[in-house]
């Protein structure tokens, strides 16, 4: 029985119906004629005379019945995840079904996977909303590369090259999904039978989706949810040559974090089997072995964001081995992925100075051997093995880095402009689900600046949007010395720029060449009249008494500045070659002088004036920068960013699950709050430690989508 996928209807013109899970709607011979010749014609501006020609084949037909053909199809089309007509009128021209039409099933009936081929078979295991406010945190803090086109991953393939650019022509592209929020994170399971994919919807609820991909079947849009209220379900991925699909578990309280084995080999019945407990979200991803006795995943014990160790559990007797430990600074393990087969597991190393080393470990003999070291600092979205397991897939843009197992050479997978891949899984060789979800796609459109009043009184608090204007805005500082005043970075011109608020009145005050890249580490001199900001890893500082922007360092290096108590000078995080340290920037000599030798970063100063940094989610109070520093804070709780801010004489630290704790040193007072929105960054109030800003998770709209290529000649 031929089926065709229009939007969110499954049309079966045999049996004159359409249906999206459990709703079916038959139609009549007309509409379903009607409509057959639509979906012949997707997109296609149809007069009425073609329709009179080929639908009621008749010489006369009155206007009048082409109309309420016209509009009783359309209400039948409705939907409620629709958000435009399902066929528009073009003024006296005529129709146009404006519903995506693909047939899945002769997708599949008309290929076949080629065990051979050497493209991706992508799955990337961090769900939408952890992937989207884990990259805005390293990107806005730590200082990233975004991705935003292949023109890094070009860099990075160039630099070892043995054979040239492939390039990747789209002959076919399909959206496929439509509910409202981030729908991202493609799956295919081994048998390329089932679909998974993440769906995070606009109240920031997450659930796990899974679709039957059958073959000649009437259940091609049958989809199972794995939702509860109060519940994260963080898809992960498919356990190797089987129908079961890992999930993460986690309650937005923090109180509860689990990994489930969801069973789907008689879909959509399924069994759900409690695999092993965890300690919260990790800017990381979990494997189960083909076997189910082993679950590698990586795990920081310092708070979320600090180093991650890669780990082991059995999951038969509960013994967790500790396969790499976590570096003293960096991001440490971030992304796995086992092969096909199970027999080797791949893994980034992100350390201190940035650069993603990519290794292998082999589970039988233990050894880890890194198969490459890129030479920029860049965050990786993705990662995973080709089909004949030869090589390594990282997607970046509209472009993916293939590295070949055998020789470490690179090239570089080429997509035209407009196909941005942020998540990619095959279906074929030559066919794949992908999602948009980059780096690129949040800053642009997913964050927006809240203030929140009397945080901590729960029953008065309120909370209020800054701004209302098309775009993203993020990073923001309070004036020390005016609480009416805010500097804060915006993308309202289709660039970010640096912003200054005055008694509500805002006013772009940087011309700065057109870059992708956020502004951010915005901070003020104690006498109010410098900004310091950081774009591209470039230092600039704005004059607000002279109204002029200075480009203070272009080194590339820089990240998080921060003025002494003198406003002599600046405290930077500096990314440099193998390191990630503090220094300190004389604003009369230009001097930089390093301050710490074990690295540091997010440097603070307390109302004392005592400098304080993070070293592997840890807060020091800084001596010299070595042994002599004096732990002051840690946090253990992965749940939570391991972070501390200091203001007002107080210690904040914030997960991005809404949650903020506000710790007195002096009483030893502890106070919490949760925000009704997902959290990407915290920024307390110098004027009132009751008063909170905050750069928000705000869910745009991202589909899956659907692409079938051919590799150019």
């Amino acid at each position: 029985m031929d089926v065709i996928q229009l939007g969110p209807w499954i049309f079966t013109p045999a049996d004159f119906s359409i249906k999206h899970a459990a709703q079916r709607k038959e139609l009549e011979p007309l509409l379903c004629k009607l409509l057959q010749y639509f979906a012949a014609n997707p997109g296609k501006i149809i007069s009425r005379q073609q329709l009179i020609d080929t639908i009621w084949q008749q010489s006369y037909v009155d206007d009048n019945a082409i109309n309420r053909a016209i509009s009783e199809l359309r209400k039948a089309l409705q939907h409620e995840s629709l958000t435009e007509s399902p066929i528009k009128t073009h003024h006296r021209k005529g129709y146009s079904l404006q519903l995506t039409g693909f047939n899945p099933a002769k997708v599949n009936e008309d290929t076949a996977v080629n065990n051979n081929t050497a493209l991706p078979r992508r799955r990337l295991t961090i769900p939408a909303i952890v992937l989207a406010l884990a990259t805005l945190f390293v990107v806005v803090f730590i200082g990233y590369r975004i991705l935003p086109d292949n023109t890094a991953l070009q860099q990075v393939a160039t630099e070892k090259r043995t054979s040239g650019d492939i390039t990747l022509n789209i002959t076919t592209q399909q959206k496929i999904t439509w509910f409202k929020g981030i729908e991202s994170r493609p799956l295919v399971s081994p048998d390329k039978q089932l679909l998974a994919y993440s769906h995070s919807q606009p109240d920031g609820s997450v659930r796990t989706m899974i679709r039957k991909l059958g073959i000649n079947t009437g259940n091609l849009l049958q989809e199972v949810a794995i939702e509860e209220q109060g519940k994260i379900y963080s898809v992960q991925t498919w356990q190797p040559q089987s129908n079961k699909l890992l999930v993460q578990a986690v309650n937005e309280d923090g109180s509860h974090c689990e990994y489930q084995n969801y069973d789907f080999s008689q879909f959509p019945t399924y069994s759900v089997t409690r695999l092993t407990g965890c300690t919260g979200m990790t800017l990381g991803t979990a494997q189960v072995s083909p076997d189910g006795q082993w679950l590698y995943y990586s795990k920081s014990s310092a708070g979320l964001y600090s180093g991650n160790a890669l780990l082991a559990e059995n999951l038969i007797n509960g013994t967790v081995q500790t396969l790499l430990d976590a570096p003293s600074a960096g991001l440490g393990v971030t992304l796995l992925a086992l092969s096909a087969d199970g027999s080797k597991l791949a893994y980034v190393l992100m350390p201190e100075s940035n650069h993603p080393d990519i290794y292998i470990y082999d589970p039988v003999s233990r050894e880890h051997s890194r198969v490459a070291s890129l030479p920029i600092p860049i965050l990786l979205l993705g990662l995973e093995w080709s089909a004949d397991q030869s090589s390594l897939l990282l997607p970046g843009g509209n472009g993916i880095l293939q590295i070949n197992l055998t020789d470490k050479s690179r090239s570089l997978l080429k997509l035209p402009d407009n196909i941005i891949v942020g998540e990619m899984s095959l279906l074929t060789e030559n066919q794949a689900y992908i999602s948009p979800m980059t780096a690129n796609t949040t800053t642009q459109s997913g964050m927006q600046l809240v203030k929140v009043t009397r945080a901590f009184d729960t029953a008065n608090r309120e909370i209020s949007f800054l701004n209302n204007a098309a775009g993203s805005d993020m990073a923001i500082a309070i004036s020390p010395t005016d609480a009416s005043r805010y500097a804060f970075a915006a993308n309202w011109t289709g660039n970010w720029q640096l912003w200054l608020s005055v008694d509500g009145r805002n006013k772009q005050v940087t011309e700065l060449i057109a870059d992708n890249q956020p502004v951010n580490g915005i901070s003020w001199s104690g006498d109010g009249r410098y900004i310091a900001f950081v774009q591209q890893g470039n230092l600039h500082l704005y004059d607000t008494q002279r109204q002029q922007l200075i480009t203070k360092l272009e080194n590339n290096d820089i990240g998080q500045p921060v003025w002494l108590p003198d406003n002599s000078g600046l405290i930077l995080t500096r990314l440099q070659g193998n390191s990630q340290n503090l220094w300190q920037l004389d604003l009369i000599s230009n001097e930089l002088t390093q301050l710490t030798f074990s690295a540091g970063s997010f440097a603070q100063y307390d109302q004392q004036g005592q400098l304080h940094y993070h070293r592997d989610g840890k807060l020091y109070r800084y001596v010299d920068g070595k042994k002599n520093d004096i732990e002051v804070n840690s946090s253990s709780d992965n749940s939570f960013v391991g972070v501390w801010l200091l203001q007002a004489g107080q210690q904040y630290r914030y997960s991005m699950l809404g949650h903020i704790e506000q710790y007195n040193p002096a009483t030893g007072e502890t106070r919490k709050t949760q925000l009704p929105h997902k959290l990407i960054a915290v920024h307390p109030d110098p004027h009132n430690p009751d008063n909170i800003y905050a750069t928000v998770f705000v869910t745009p709209e991202l589909a899956l989508e659907f692409i079938q290529w051919q590799i150019e000649n």
